[in-house]
């Protein structure tokens, strides 16, 4: 697939380096790490060691925003042959990133090292059982105990790697669960007492990416571990980034799509011509590689940003992360009809992508919410 703009010759064979990652690497084990919901830490040590979850740091881990468009490639390129581990890669980028921009410096040089040498894992937890879109109604508050110290009370929902992490990264409330009640994010290790984590909640996909939730019970570490940054703004401010992570799972999606329907129908013979030559057939995956363009190139939009401060433009954010991922979810199907009967045969990996594009509409906002914020923001826009 050619590439719709230039890469120097570093990224370049840096990216040919991670391309022999995944075909060597992940694609080996992608199946069974879907159908048996298999973690996989040694692969996430193998990506390590060529430097996946540090590529957005430098050496002095501070954040390096002209590695974001590399980052976001990378993400692209391993989602293509495995959803799971592309988010188990870019979620330590994630929780780096808050660490690195808004953690006191003896909280950062604790977590962060680990986070991209692959030997420490971490969380994000925003959601709560009762509130998942609707952040301001979370009721997980931080009372302060004395001077030094907070008691934090409250329990996350779907906190993605909670079972595997080494810390979480909390938002609470301050002093109460008043809907307007100011906001704090807190970095807890997952030893704390009062910190548990609830059995795993295995989703349709993503298999291999162990989920639960977490429960805080008076759980109390220093005040001193807070973001430097208003708990709500900071935490939108990761939550954007996630959001082009998961439009890049999409467009990942896509350009697997595009690999495993070419080459079924490039093989498959009906009525004495391969599939191929059918214009109907021609004209499905016309629209998806056209598709898969238009993502790419709003995704890259979107990373740049991010990368030049300030949280990113939202909007642009949301629409990249809506048109990925709901073009994923269209083509992701068309490829599984390409496929006929082995399109929803378990040992195909087209059925794993289906799966793990539809968790891509969902997560990080769903598609209706970006599509009423981009709606309101239409309303009030001069178009002239």
């Amino acid at each position: 697939m050619t590439l719709t703009y230039q890469l120097d010759a570093d990224a370049e064979q840096f990216l040919a380096v991670v391309k022999d990652f995944c075909t060597s690497r992940v694609a080996p084990r992608a199946q069974d790490i879907d159908l048996g919901a298999e973690f996989f830490p040694s692969l996430l040590a193998d990506a390590a060691e060529i430097g996946l979850q540090g590529l957005i740091f430098a050496d002095d881990g501070s954040i390096d925003p002209t590695m974001f468009a590399l980052a976001h490639e990378t993400t692209e390129l391993i989602a293509s042959y495995s959803g799971a581990v592309a988010l188990g890669i870019s979620i330590a980028r994630l929780h780096g990133y808050l660490l690195a921009a808004y953690a006191p410096a003896d909280v950062r040089d604790r977590w962060l090292p680990g986070l991209i040498d692959g030997s420490q894992r971490g969380a994000f937890a925003l959601s709560e059982p009762h509130s998942g879109t609707d952040i301001r109604a979370g009721r997980t508050v931080a009372m302060p105990v004395g001077a030094d110290t907070v008691s934090i009370t409250g329990e996350k929902a779907w906190i993605t790697q909670s079972p595997e992490a080494h810390f979480v990264i909390v938002l609470t409330k301050l002093g109460s669960a008043d809907r307007d009640a100011p906001t704090a994010a807190f970095v807890v290790p997952m030893d704390t007492p009062g910190v548990t984590v609830g059995k795993d909640e295995p989703m349709s996909g993503f298999r291999g990416m162990p989920m639960a939730n977490v429960h805080f019970d008076d759980c109390r570490i220093p005040s001193a571990w807070r973001l430097d940054v208003d708990g709500f703004r900071g935490m939108l401010e990761g939550l954007n980034l996630a959001r082009l992570d998961a439009g890049c799972y999409a467009v990942g999606f896509i350009r697997a799509a595009l690999r495993e329907a070419g080459a079924y129908v490039r093989d498959r013979q009906a009525f004495g011509s391969s599939l191929a030559e059918l214009q109907i057939v021609q004209e499905k995956l016309g629209r998806m590689h056209a598709d898969y363009l238009a993502a790419r190139s709003l995704l890259r939009e979107g990373v740049a940003s991010f990368a030049a401060g300030g949280g990113g433009d939202a909007h642009l954010i949301s629409a990249a992360k809506m048109f990925a991922t709901d073009a994923a979810m269209r083509h992701v199907v068309e490829a599984v009809q390409l496929h006929g009967g082995y399109g929803v045969h378990l040992h195909y990996p087209v059925q794993r992508l289906m799966r793990d594009a539809k968790i891509t509409q969902i997560i990080d906002g769903t598609s209706e919410i970006h599509a009423l914020m981009l709606g309101r923001a239409a309303v009030r826009a001069d178009w002239a």
